[in-house]
């Protein structure tokens, strides 16, 4: 098309030159071949510039097939199966006041993971642990005269990050919130349900729910007695950048616990320090006569507060975490509301695969009896139980790669608002009638410590 109008122009020029000029004819011819000459010259110096013109089309759609082609090796190099995973070896003891004699085992626990991406936005992991049913605990002690021990499924969860902002992950997952260094959950466990979570430069959220107890309707009970037991809850927190070596971060997580207050969904049937009661008018007509239900609803406020700083080449941190349940009911032992829970830290380096590294640590924590929810408490610290405080010193030393020494001390007491009974040994009296009952028991002096090697792959 541009060639034509500009052979129209030249005509036109032409026409116009040979109509209107006053030169003589030789001249004009001269000058309408010179024309000639610059159209034929246009032409192709226009043709040359189509044929560079496809030739950069050409080198354009062969570097993005080039680029297609590498983005699907990517993609098919990260959608491959990885496997991680560790062994830990523990000696365990304890010293427990009013215990006849001092316990002393040895465990173990082996964990599995297989990690698959199927893609830039799917991503998931399935994971085998030591331990059976135990949510709290994948150990395994060296008990049953050399029998097998179980495996179970840790974790199994899928998570669709549509961006670099969002994901929501579905499944048995790791907890869908931010923790600090305290004790008030307990590292092994695993919750089950879906989170959303968010995340723009420094600001982080996120939403969840965990189911605890599915419970089928009962028939022979009216309509409504009988619900399931599910936790719902919200965070949102920031990390403030003080420096490039100096960050803290803030966090207020709210949990609720649904279906809970006169129901018993807790392991084994334990309430694990949280307060009972079998009273007909606070436990759900569905549970058996006598049977003990928890007395209050679980409705949590959590805020924490983590400094993390580089000193010397290692890093430093610091937390403050604080808990309150909103809905206890007053503890009828202690006549108020048991309903705070706090803990502060530091620890300084960090004992990773590299070997040489080395880190040190100690914790202060205090848990009423109803602050927390028990099933989701440390299992080590208070012997897993609320209503208990103390100190948690730490350290870790890697002795070549891949292989870590570690030694927790807890020194704790138990029973610090509410007083237990504690059955002893009575050596004095023959059997069976070889035990007495020690009522009103506080403060009670509880030691453990724990000696670790293990092994990460």
């Amino acid at each position: 098309m541009k060639r034509t109008l500009i052979s129209l122009g030249v005509a036109a020029a032409l026409a116009g030159a040979a109509g209107f000029a006053p030169a003589p004819a030789f001249a004009q011819s001269a000058e309408i071949q010179a024309l000639k000459d610059q159209l034929a010259a246009m032409q192709s110096k226009i043709e040359q510039l189509e044929k560079a013109q496809a030739s950069t089309m050409k080198a354009v759609d062969e570097t993005q097939a080039t680029a297609d082609k590498t983005a699907d090796v990517v993609a098919q190099e990260k959608s491959r199966l990885s496997f991680a995973g560790d062994i830990r070896y523990r000696n365990e003891s304890f010293d427990v006041e009013y215990v006849d004699r001092n316990r002393n085992r040895d465990r173990v626990r082996a964990r599995l993971n297989a990690n698959f991406r199927v893609n830039d936005t799917l991503s998931g992991q399935i994971g085998l642990a030591t331990g059976a049913d135990d949510p709290r605990s994948s150990n395994q002690s060296m008990d049953g005269q050399n029998s097998r021990k179980s495996f179970g499924l840790d974790v199994a969860y899928v998570t669709w990050a549509p961006n670099a902002d969002w994901k929501i992950t579905a499944g048995k997952q790791r907890y869908p919130w931010q923790r600090s260094g305290s004790l008030f959950f307990d590292g092994d466990v695993n919750p089950e349900g879906v989170s959303v979570n968010y995340g723009k430069g420094n600001f982080f959220a996120g939403v969840f729910y965990d189911w605890l107890s599915e419970r089928a309707l009962s028939f022979s009970a009216p309509t409504g007695t009988n619900s399931d037991s599910i936790l719902y809850g919200a965070q949102a927190g920031y990390r403030i950048p003080f420096s490039d070596s100096v960050k803290m971060t803030v966090a207020a997580t709210y949990f609720n616990f649904d279906g809970v207050q006169g129901y018993n969904p807790l392991f084994g049937g334990s309430a694990f320090g949280n307060t009972t009661t079998t009273s007909a008018g606070v436990c759900s007509r569905t549970l058996a006569a006598g049977t003990a239900c928890l007395l209050s609803d679980y409705d949590i406020l959590q805020g924490f507060a983590d400094l993390t700083a580089t000193v010397n080449g290692q890093p430093l941190r610091l937390f403050l975490d604080y808990a309150q349940n909103t809905e206890a009911e007053v503890n009828p032992v202690a006549g108020e509301k048991l309903d705070t829970a706090m803990a502060f830290g530091v620890s300084y380096g960090v004992a990773n695969a590299t070997r040489g590294t080395w880190e040190i640590g100690a914790l202060y924590q205090q848990i009423e009896k109803d602050a927390l929810f028990g099933q989701l408490l440390d299992s080590d610290f208070g012997d897993g139980n609320t209503d208990a405080d103390g100190f948690v010193i730490r350290g870790g030393y890697t002795v070549a790669r891949n292989w870590t020494l570690n030694a927790t001390l807890f020194l704790n007491n138990l029973a610090n608002d509410v007083p237990q009974n504690v059955t002893v040994f009575n050596g004095a009296t023959p059997p069976p009638y070889d035990t007495t009952v020690i009522t009103g028991v506080t403060d009670r002096d509880y030691k453990r410590l724990q000696l670790d090697l293990n092994f990460r792959f």
